[in-house]
């Protein structure tokens, strides 16, 4: 009786040893984690894929990642805004750590498919209303000239901005844009104007002047004029009006 007297405070005493060693030893697990992470896993080799504008050295260095970094310590979604910021032509960037030792950094480039008017200065923007830079008139051949809109204190890498009784616009060419590029009708489009928010105009294939109505189901919009003018004869020529409903309505010039 005695032993299991004396016993049973012994027990409890361990026990309580191994509840207060426990947190103790979790930290030093994980700061030794921690450590080693800190002395290895250290960036070797970075690769650079999806780049054509830019050398893979300015992406490199325009991602702020060098040899030498922890691997682990890199803020993925910091470098992929770091890289759209500083280099224009970049719409897109994601960054993937490959132990034990590399970085491969994979961009989406934007194009330029139209170009705007500020000023005295033209200037090219991608479907995202993103200026990419200035142009010369007679480099502007290739792009489709928007009319409508012009950009307050313009700078490379920035989205267009207008006057606040001009809201709505960018949002909606966005929308117009993508679908021109998504589909390969840059070549097909032209003097796209959008002086009125609410019908938005644009002249396809030298023909037909596409008439466009309110921001509303923007994609399917595009099918139906497609499909539209698919069913005309080549000598046609007129305009489509899609502001109505849901119909292309074709009117002979």
């Amino acid at each position: 009786k005695r032993t299991q007297a004396t016993g049973q405070p012994i027990r409890q005493k361990r026990k309580s040893r191994n509840v207060l060693y426990a947190p103790i030893a979790f930290v030093l697990i994980c700061l030794s984690v921690i450590l080693a992470m800190s002395i290895f896993f250290r960036v070797n080799e970075i690769d650079v894929v999806g780049n054509q504008t830019y050398t893979a050295e300015e992406v490199i260095e325009a991602s702020g990642v060098d040899t030498g970094d922890n691997l682990f310590f890199i803020n993925k979604l910091s470098v992929g805004s770091r890289l759209i910021t500083r280099l224009p032509h970049i719409q897109s960037a994601t960054v993937d750590r490959k132990l034990p030792d590399k970085v491969t950094i994979t961009v989406t480039e934007s194009n330029s498919i139209a170009y705007v008017a500020s000023g005295n200065a033209l200037w090219m923007i991608d479907r995202n209303c993103k200026l990419m830079g200035k142009v010369n008139q007679s480099d502007t051949g290739h792009l489709i000239q928007i009319s409508g809109v012009e950009p307050l204190a313009p700078a490379v890498g920035d989205e267009i901005v207008l006057g606040d009784d001009e809201a709505g616009k960018v949002s909606y060419l966005k929308e117009i844009l993508t679908e021109i590029d998504v589909r390969g009708l840059t070549e097909q489009v032209t003097n796209l104007d959008i002086s009125s928010v609410a019908n938005p105009t644009f002249l396809f294939q030298d023909r037909f002047t596409v008439k466009l109505g309110s921001r509303s189901e923007t994609e399917q919009k595009f099918g139906i004029l497609l499909s539209a003018v698919d069913q005309l004869s080549a000598g046609d020529a007129g305009t489509i009006d899609l502001s109505i409903d849901k119909r292309a309505h074709f009117t002979q010039s």
